[in-house]
């Protein structure tokens, strides 16, 4: 292989190739929702690379995945970037997410009502809260996303689940450039929440999460115009 020719990395074979790929993208991915890879940053392989001790040849498989979901794009003479966030793309996730995310808190509600534990969606919530006290930004914005995330798993519609995948990295990349979603006003909301889906309560929990996500659109607007190109 080429690479291997440089001496730098020793050989694999085709199903280690296929597994760096898959590490390769969740590593580039990761850092991209967490904030750590900025917005318009340049993905350098050579530098990836070198932080997973592999060759370029994984990196490289990893970014056609990256581009087609949206994490990044193909610049002539830049090579690949990280793409920004901009103002259509916060628009469109709030829409898509006010349509699914109150059904998916009615049926973590329904689940509840019929017997589900609602142990991991408390636990996420008793963790946000410590998040708050902490007062990091990143950890209260992935703690906030964390919580979203536990209903979509409470609800057990792994139809909902699959359609929600995406869109759950797109909103702890948004929370972690948004810090002012980790509000105490936030918090209070996912209490009230938590505590309507804890208790099976279908339609409360529908409105309750209908109106969070429409309270969050309106106080993150002034935020997201001064952060993100139209």
């Amino acid at each position: 292989m080429p690479e291997a020719a440089e001496g730098q990395h020793a050989p694999v074979d085709a199903d280690q190739d296929t597994a760096l790929d898959v590490l390769a993208y969740e590593w580039i991915r990761d850092r991209i929702i967490d904030g750590t890879m900025l917005h318009g940053s340049r993905v350098r392989e050579r530098d990836i690379a070198a932080q997973l001790n592999v060759s370029r040849n994984p990196i490289r498989e990893a970014l056609p995945r990256l581009e087609a979901e949206g994490y990044i794009r193909t610049l002539h003479r830049r090579g690949a970037v990280v793409t920004p966030m901009r103002m259509q793309e916060v628009a469109e996730l709030f829409t898509v997410r006010s349509v699914l995310e109150p059904l998916t808190a009615r049926e973590a509600a329904m689940r509840c009502a019929e017997g589900a534990s609602p142990a991991r969606l408390l636990e996420s919530l008793e963790a946000e809260e410590r998040a708050m006290r902490s007062g990091d930004a990143r950890t209260v914005a992935n703690a906030t996303a964390d919580f979203h995330d536990e209903i979509v798993e409470l609800s057990g519609n792994v139809l909902l689940q699959q359609i929600m995948m995406p869109i759950r990295g797109r909103v702890k990349r948004f929370f972690n450039i948004i810090t002012q979603e980790g509000s105490d006003n936030t918090h209070s909301e996912h209490s009230t929440l938590c505590k309507a889906i804890v208790q099976g309560h279908v339609d409360w929990a529908g409105s309750l999460a209908a109106a969070h996500l429409e309270h969050g659109r309106l106080s993150s607007l002034a935020v997201v115009e001064s952060l993100f190109e139209r």
